[in-house]
């Protein structure tokens, strides 16, 4: 009692804000349908992360999302590219040989589905940036913010970028590489990452990650396909399965010539 024998509770700050009447009487604005950058699952200017529960494959499926918004490409054959344009891809651990093996085995086999596949391409040529920071060419740690949470000269890189290409999509790959093991406090990053003008999609290494937890949309790779948790629309699966090296709609498996 002697602790709080000099206060009165109309000057307590932690009593000025009593209940929860104001986050049960305000509705989450919803993105409407065309405000999607892939219909019914990814909304524009979001965050996203894509983890892998044991599954490989995670980086070809991110390759997938970005070139389906790069060269309006139908995603999983099955969810239209609202909002195609220029998308930056930045992967911090395959080299660029890999990574170009990647694209073009992906380029092949979306072929079967998509025969103009080459020509969508260079259409918009430039609308699918790749970087490998891996090949330490760039001169630039990966890091966006250090320990304390303040951006770097990378930061600053991607948000120039992302603002004067007017990027849809930025692909960071994997997000575990983009921040320092001892950052004070994660949110940090997360505040920053909101203030690119663009959907930004995690990619985690480890599937138990706060990332999955900071999202607008979290995708998770799962034994029969992919398990999407929206703020928006709940949680839904859409199965897929892998094979000739590219993900593919559930019983609908690339086509070969015999």
């Amino acid at each position: 009692m002697a602790i709080t024998a000099n206060l009165k509770i109309e000057d307590n700050p932690l009593a000025q804000k009593l209940g929860v009447k104001e986050w049960h009487e305000q509705e989450i604005v919803q993105p409407n349908p065309e405000d999607y950058l892939i219909e019914e699952l990814i909304p524009a200017n979001a965050l996203v992360s894509l983890q892998t529960g044991e599954i490989f494959g995670k980086t070809t499926l991110a390759t997938q999302l970005a070139m389906s918004v790069a060269f309006g490409l139908p995603f999983l054959d099955s969810y239209k590219c609202l909002q195609p344009g220029k998308v930056l891809f930045i992967n911090a651990r395959d080299t660029d040989e890999d990574s170009h093996r990647r694209f073009k085995r992906l380029v092949r086999e979306w072929a079967t589905t998509v025969p103009d596949i080459a020509e969508r391409i260079n259409d918009s040529i430039d609308n699918f940036t790749h970087i490998s920071l891996f090949d330490e060419c760039f001169g630039v740690s990966p890091h966006l913010v250090d320990v304390s949470g303040s951006m770097t000269k990378t930061y600053a890189y991607l948000h120039q970028f992302s603002e004067y290409y007017k990027c849809k999509l930025i692909v960071l790959d994997p997000v575990e590489d983009f921040f320092p093991e001892n950052l004070k406090n994660i949110s940090e990053l997360y505040l920053k990452l909101r203030q690119l003008p663009s959907t930004v999609l995690l990619v985690a290494d480890h599937s138990r990650n706060e990332a999955f937890h900071k999202v607008e949309v979290g995708m998770k790779l799962v034994e029969n396909g992919l398990r999407i948790h929206s703020d928006y629309l709940g949680c839904r699966d859409v199965g897929m399965a892998m094979g000739a090296g590219i993900w593919f709609p559930a019983g609908n498996g690339p086509k070969r010539n015999i």
